[in-house]
């Protein structure tokens, strides 16, 4: 398979809609959507740890779902010049108040393959510590979440009204626990 044109269907402020064109087996079209300039570079999501053992949460409201969905802190790699650990300990910081130290970077998977080309670097953050500072921005309505390593299956399963899981959590804390790291 191999991409033979582009074009621009729709194009907002931080989204455009893409049709590309491939062939293959035969030849089809596909709509994509992709982020501009600087927000296309990526997301980073922070997996967080306190000394207490307790994983850092989130039940943070999504427009597209028009509910809560429980996610790590996560967030994307749009400043210029800055480093994929340098968004993940910022976007920690800004949405939960938790500060990381050490740093582990887990795995790099899209969040989305067929729909975007995004793709998210996955951090580990051992023995984060609280220090407040919370800088949510207009879009975010984050309710942080301290559940103990032990109580994660459970709450996992029996979720509050009015929200949804990111698979992705269940996906990065089987890496984390397979790795021996929680």
């Amino acid at each position: 398979m191999k991409i033979i044109r582009r074009e621009t269907v729709f194009e907002g402020n931080y989204l455009m809609v893409v049709k590309k064109y491939f062939e293959g087996k035969g030849k089809g079209a596909w709509e994509v959507v992709e982020r501009k300039g600087t927000y296309g570079k990526g997301a980073v999501v922070v997996v967080a740890l306190t000394k207490e053992r307790e994983v850092i949460l989130e039940r943070n409201w999504r427009v597209p779902l028009e509910s809560f969905v429980i996610q790590f802190p996560a967030g994307l790699l749009d400043r210029k010049g800055e480093t994929e650990e340098e968004a993940a300990r910022r976007e920690l910081l800004e949405e939960t108040g938790y500060k990381a130290g050490k740093l582990i970077p887990i795995v790099s998977v899209p969040l989305c393959p067929a729909l975007t080309s995004t793709q998210a670097t996955h951090f580990f953050a051992p023995e984060v510590e609280y220090i407040g500072g919370e800088e949510k921005d207009i879009a975010e309505e984050i309710e942080v979440l301290k559940l103990p390593v032990a109580k994660l299956g459970n709450f996992l399963l029996n979720l509050p009204e009015n929200t949804k899981l990111d698979l992705r959590v269940v996906g990065i804390l089987w890496v984390l626990e397979r790795e021996k790291l929680i």
